[in-house]
């Protein structure tokens, strides 16, 4: 693979890299080597499927096609059919109800969780700046709480723009030049709405050329350049990648990931969403070793029967599956893996379940908060590791 030197073209985002690389690094940023195929061209996932049709059609199936949705012509978006998501009463109760697929620009999510609708005018609708009215509060829909009970006021007095610093994650080949709303200047573009196969390994033009294999990444870890360049954090120490090698678990935390930072933030007696890199990284598994890829496979999707847990915990901790007693028929992810992180909203009526597992693993079997005192991180200390409490 060559290597090419990353420039910056946004001095914004350079003098962000420069501070988080400053103090945990002696590389100036102009030398920066990697050996990511970056002068290769994007080509779509759909160029994909000439060869690798059974890995698309897994992907297709998943979610990560439909982070961000782009509407055009008032058409609604299509999502697969075990997709519980109530798309076709969206517009029906999306604010006031006054409004059509004409006033939507594009969908950030819809194929689990939850769903926020971004306007032609390029706000998130409802959020402060807005075009387009809320009316009763709903702007953005979360499919646990049902059709019911799913509408929520969505940061109604923040502004939310959609931009590069919002859809850089949601989308591939992302550009903080140009715009990808025609209307509206200064928001970013990208190649490809959702999360495609080059936002993993990189600009396919070559590939698809050569069919060779030196001409694609397996791990494109620097698909995010302003987030990934900065690097990492984890236990004090900043976490890059090998230009040489190919770091899963870097690729998946530059996205999943919330601060870049050890502190697993939480609100509301729950981990906030997109932190698996955060508490991965407080975990033995990850100090032993084992990578995203391990237990999961990227192409295919985790909920609604999917295949995509390719390793269980019975696999690895044979012994512990052996001598369970529990006799209510409790499984490891029901202790280990709870729904101890909220995207959405909560399931059930307990209040102690949200939509999202914790992959923080370990428990500590008392009952004693597992939240700092204000309720905005998770406790890692001395004296309480990071770690879940039995009451999720």
């Amino acid at each position: 693979m060559k290597k090419l030197l990353l420039y910056f073209a946004a001095p914004a985002l350079l003098l962000g890299a420069f501070f988080l690389l400053s103090s945990n690094s002696t590389t100036p940023l102009s030398t920066v080597e990697s050996d990511e195929a970056t002068e290769a061209e994007f080509v779509g996932s759909a160029a994909c499927a000439a060869c690798h049709q059974t890995k698309y059609d897994d992907w297709v199936a998943s979610g990560h096609p439909y982070k961000f949705t782009i509407i055009t012509g008032g058409v609604a978006p299509t999502y697969p059919a075990e997709a519980v998501n109530f798309q076709d009463q969206y517009m029906d109760s999306l604010g006031d109800g006054s409004h059509t697929w004409s006033d939507i620009g594009g969908v950030i999510g819809g194929y689990g969780w939850k769903a926020r609708f971004v306007g032609t005018d390029g706000h998130i609708v409802g959020t402060a700046g807005s075009a387009f009215s809320t009316g009763l509060g709903h702007n953005q829909m979360n499919f646990f709480g049902g059709e019911d009970h799913g509408w929520v006021d969505y940061h109604p007095g923040d502004e939310k723009i959609y931009n590069y610093g919002c859809f850089k994650c949601h989308t591939t080949g992302g550009d903080t030049a140009s715009s990808w709303l025609a209307g509206v200047d200064g928001l970013g573009t990208f190649t490809e709405g959702g999360v495609g196969c080059e936002g993993c390994h990189g600009p396919g033009s070559d590939h698809a050329s050569s069919m060779s294999a030196d001409d694609i990444d397996l791990v494109y870890e620097f698909a995010h350049l302003d987030n990934s360049i900065g690097g990492l954090e984890r236990y004090g120490t900043v976490q890059t990648p090998d230009p040489e090698g190919d770091d899963v678990n870097f690729l998946c935390g530059t996205c999943h990931n919330r601060g870049y930072t050890n502190k697993i933030d939480a609100s509301g007696g729950f981990v906030k969403h997109h932190e698996q890199w955060d508490e991965m990284a407080s975990s033995l598994h990850m100090e032993s070793g084992l990578t995203c890829i391990t237990c999961h496979d990227p192409h295919k999707r985790v909920i609604w029967d999917g295949e995509g847990i390719i390793k269980n915990c019975g696999e690895c901790h044979s012994a512990q599956v052996a001598t369970v007693n529990h006799g209510v028929g409790a499984t490891c992810l029901d202790c280990h893996m709870p729904y101890a992180a909220k995207s959405g909203t909560t399931r059930g009526g307990s209040g102690f379940k949200g939509d999202v597992r914790s992959h923080l693993l370990a428990i500590t079997p008392d009952t004693a908060s597992m939240f700092i005192a204000d309720g905005s991180a998770v406790r890692d200390d001395d004296e309480r590791k990071a770690s879940l409490s039995p009451a999720y």
